[in-house]
């Protein structure tokens, strides 16, 4: 690269020189409302493009295998490129959805959220250090490096600081501007001296502490802020435990693997023994070996608060747990999110620690009158958030023992010796906490926990496997007069079953299913020759599954299934609207049969009878079993938002409410994967089905025949993840004079019959009370 196209680069590339550390200072201000003045989108966005071409077309390459070097340097190239393109994304996301220029402080942090910029750092970081290490003198290394050299992140060159609104939080924000690991009990910034950022609230509360009215208000509020909307998700999408399965792992006789494995130490043993046991027990497992449905098994189960109580005597038991999730929402995947569920739970069970875990704000919300609260918005800091957890691990230590139950360590999207490092450092610092956690056997978590008191549970699972394939092989009436024939050659199907699935239960799990659904055997050998022709690994087996066995008319259903998840998906990413996150099985009902429903809708808003919910949800659960071979499946809900107005909901509504979900990450991972997402989508190519469409008509239809009692009200909040659903879905539909000339004014007919209106009030809409000008 000559002089002149090395000084192009740098100046290309000026506008992002302080781009994180821009980001990093937004997220230290207090005043969500003031001006981003600093921020000019497009013009970024236009520069970056530049940028991003450059560097794509940058480095030609020769017919041929490369060198070692050259393939390395060549992988950074293509490294580098999709690094830009994550930023040009985000831009390109604020500059579609967001309220146009001048941005405010709250919705530049609410588009690109401080663990996002985190995750920036980290991946600039890495191609720094391994562009100092790979590259000594290449004519390449003017365009990438110039790149990402030039989003400094060091403190030097961060944003300024804005003035300072609140003395105090300033103390506090000035402290935390490091972005450094964040650590509850480490040397930085963000240790032990964090206790300094708040100052200590004036009045000491206890549990005999009598709240006035006021204050059990604003405790109220902060409870519901620390919550978000996808908190129980992947706990709710869990397998529940098949009976009598995992009840070895509370028994001191725990089985032996095949190869004379044992753990190292019985999870009895480590619940329930005191101060001189490791803080630490880790559960580890192949994919799809059912750590997940293990870790629900023993949070859930009555055998584990016994140990446990025996480990607190004469202490208080507290308990909370968290289910990571790197397919699902940003708080389902962060640390942010983890921190935000546990404090939910610890705090709901010590409700008094309320003020003296958040002093700052507890003093902040006490000085505001109820209407200046309504209208106070909260957004959580993780240096705020690991600060508040840290204080309630201070104050429980006087009189509670601590358990935590966290799954699915791979699935944290960040650092994972990060997040090793945090949980290490909470037991190293509290004698009066322990923690149970799960993961895929990776190195960093083989490194971090091999010495501590484990068990590798795809090796201790082959009893559970055996008793599920028998029972769900049995229940079948037609197989189980085949099976009891010969129990010998039954019994020799059974373990061939397990056998081959090798610790995965998941594998188990699609395998019996799949005998389940052929039925059509005349004896056992029928039966074990159908069972050998499942794939042993997993994504084969999908394959084979979804494709290799399949019907066109099978196909096509599959594919429409398909595309709805895949759209609701894209919506998801679009509006980061928390509840657009999974989708109800009523809502995927509804847009899976669209068309034949709408022909018998009621004209009129009326809530939905439990006959036609039973019969619609029905009818896509059975496509969901036959056409995607249980790979996607509709699982128990918690209470949705509308129903927490209302009573316990009736087994109907249970069903409506159920979730739409992938049955395991790897299914998941699976779809993701761009030749398996081409088969899924060809054989609707040419046809007029449009997923948007079709999820913008749920919606509708949604409105129009509630699951729950309806009544017009004022309150369009509850109502608002829908209509930007639909907003959006019209949007985003290739069909746009359905979408936004038809369902659109349907959508504004039905949410009028949900408003219910003032004469008295000019122009009185329900818009206008999210926009506040409706005739804007």
């Amino acid at each position: 690269m000559t002089a002149v196209e090395q000084g192009s680069a740098i100046s290309a590339t000026a506008p992002t020189l302080v781009l994180v550390g821009q980001l990093y200072g937004i997220h230290t201000l207090y005043n969500d409302e003031q001006l981003a003045n600093e921020w000019d989108t497009c013009d970024l966005h236009i520069q970056l493009t530049s940028l991003s071409d450059s560097i794509a077309s940058g480095c030609p390459r020769d017919i041929g295998p490369l060198s070692e070097q050259d393939q390395g340097l060549d992988d950074l190239r293509v490294t580098s490129h999709l690094t830009l393109n994550v930023i040009l994304a985000r831009l390109k996301l604020i500059q579609n959805f967001g309220p146009g220029s001048p941005l405010r402080v709250g919705e530049l942090k609410k588009f690109w959220p401080r663990e996002d910029v985190e995750g920036l750092e980290e991946r600039i970081m890495f191609l720094r250090s391994e562009l100092e290490v790979t590259v000594s003198s290449l004519q390449t290394l003017g365009t990438i490096g110039e790149a990402f050299f030039s989003l400094d992140i060091t403190p030097g060159r961060r944003a300024p600081k804005e003035p300072p609104l609140r003395d105090q939080r300033r103390e506090g924000s000035e402290r935390f501007s490091k972005p450094s690991i964040v650590t509850l009990f480490g040397k930085d910034a963000t240790g032990l001296c964090n206790l300094g950022a708040y100052e200590e609230v004036d009045k000491v509360y206890t549990e005999n502490t009598i709240f006035t009215d006021h204050e059990t208000t604003i405790q109220d509020f902060l409870m519901e802020a620390i919550k978000f909307s996808s908190m129980t998700d992947r706990e709710e999408s869990v397998i529940i435990a098949h009976s009598k399965t995992f009840d070895w792992i509370f028994s001191s006789d725990e089985p032996t693997a095949v190869q004379g494995w044992r753990p190292k130490s019985s999870l009895s043993g480590w619940l329930q023994n005191g101060e001189q046991q490791e803080g630490i027990y880790w559960i580890s497992g192949k994919a799809g070996s059912g750590k997940s449905t293990l870790m629900r098994f023993i949070m859930h189960h009555a055998k584990t608060v016994s140990l446990l109580r025996s480990w607190a005597r004469n202490k208080r038991l507290i308990t909370a747990s968290f289910y990571f999730w790197i397919s699902g929402t940003l708080e389902q995947r962060s640390q942010t999110g983890l921190i935000r569920h546990l404090l939910t739970q610890l705090l709901d069970q010590q409700r008094h620690l309320i003020p003296m875990v958040f002093p700052e704000r507890w003093k902040h919300l006490l000085s505001l009158s109820t209407w200046e609260r309504v209208k106070d918005s909260i957004s959580w800091d993780l240096h705020e958030l690991t600060a508040a957890l840290k204080l309630f691990l201070n104050y429980a230590g006087r009189g509670s023992k601590v358990c935590l139950f966290i799954d699915g360590l791979d699935e944290f999207a960040g650092d994972h010796q990060q997040i090793v490092d945090f949980f290490k450092d909470c037991v190293d610092s509290y004698t009066h906490v322990k923690i149970c956690l799960s993961s895929r056997p990776f190195p960093i978590f083989r490194a971090a926990f091999g010495k501590n008191p484990r068990l590798e549970l795809h090796e201790l699972t082959r009893r559970d496997m055996l008793h599920f394939a028998r029972d769900h092989l049995y229940r079948n009436p037609l197989i189980s007069q085949i099976l009891t024939q010969n129990e010998e050659a039954a019994s020799q199907l059974i373990n061939s079953i397990v056998k081959e699935a090798d610790g995965v239960f998941l594998w188990v799990i699609l395998v019996v299913q799949s005998i389940l659904r052929h039925e059509n055997y005349k004896d056992i050998p029928q039966m074990h020759e159908y069972m050998g022709q499942h794939p042993t690994d997993l994504d084969e087996l999908f394959t084979h599954s979804l494709f290799d066995t399949a019907s066109r008319d099978q196909t096509l259903v599959m594919s429409r299934l398909f595309q709805l998840l895949q759209a609701r998906e894209e919506a998801f990413y679009a509006t980061q609207e928390q509840d657009a996150s999974s989708m109800s099985l009523w809502d995927f009902s509804l847009a899976d049969q669209s068309e034949e429903i709408v022909t018998y809708i009621p004209k009129n808003l009326q809530q939905a009878t439990e006959q036609d919910v039973i019969r619609i949800c029905e009818v896509t659960k059975a496509r969901l079993t036959r056409e995607c071979a249980g790979l996607i499946v509709a699982h128990p809900s918690g209470l949705s938002t509308s129903m927490l107005q209302h009573n316990t909901p009736s087994p109907t509504q249970q069903l409506g409410y159920s979730k739409v979900s992938y049955v395991h990450r790897t299914v998941k991972d699976f779809f993701s994967l761009s030749h398996v997402r081409s088969r899924l989508l060809e054989p609707m190519l040419g046809s007029s089905f449009e997923p948007h469409i079709s999820l913008l008509t749920s919606i509708v239809l949604q409105f129009k025949w509630p699951l729950d009692e309806f009544h017009p009200d004022r309150q369009i909040n509850d109502r608002w993840p829908n209509i930007l659903l639909a907003f959006t879905h019209a949007r985003l539909s290739r069909n746009h004079r359905e979408s936004q000339l038809v369902l659109i004014p349907e959508l504004n007919q039905v949410l009028c019959q949900h408003w219910a209106s003032r004469d008295s009030i000019e122009n009185d809409h329900w818009a206008r009370s999210l926009f506040s000008s409706y005739e804007k």
